[in-house]
């Protein structure tokens, strides 16, 4: 019996198309020593909230000391500049029908849509997750996002 028979078993259970397992399976396990990044639009964008949040996190952190990391996160979400910073990252891509290429817009009511606890996990584990952009924010004591930008490409591998 092969590692692979108890795959083989479950997708012959299933309506799944050998041509759609494929590509999910080339878009989540690249081949080995090929974990080249792409740096699409969506990638920077994803980054760049990573560390927008950051950001705000340690410098709240830094303001108050005794707040508890869920504090400063529950506070920071209910921030308007949190909500535009957001939705600037969040943006939603569709095909303007006039110019026939796609295109980025923002959407007012995503942020109203996110689920409090959800998004609450998600900027928590920005937070936990992202060790080289606070080392960054601690070395230059967070006041600004530049030196994160300046080595962002290395922190994006």
């Amino acid at each position: 019996m092969s590692k692979w028979d108890r795959l083989i078993e479950y997708l012959e259970t299933t309506t799944a198309k050998p041509d759609k397992v494929l590509a999910s399976v080339k878009a989540v396990f690249k081949p080995k020593g090929q974990s080249k990044i792409e740096y699409t639009d969506s990638y920077i964008t994803r980054k760049a909230y990573t560390a927008l949040t950051c950001h705000a996190i340690y410098n709240a952190k830094k303001d108050n000391p005794k707040a508890s990391l869920d504090y400063i996160i529950r506070d920071l979400l209910s921030k308007d500049s949190f909500k535009i910073n957001y939705q600037m990252t969040h943006l939603i891509k569709k095909r303007n029908p006039k110019t026939k290429k796609m295109e980025y817009y923002g959407d007012d009511k995503s942020f109203s849509k996110k689920d409090s606890n959800k998004l609450y996990n998600s900027v928590k584990k920005i937070w936990t997750t992202n060790k080289d952009i606070r080392k960054a924010l601690e070395k230059s004591d967070g006041r600004s996002v530049g030196p994160i930008a300046k080595n962002l490409k290395d922190s994006l591998k």
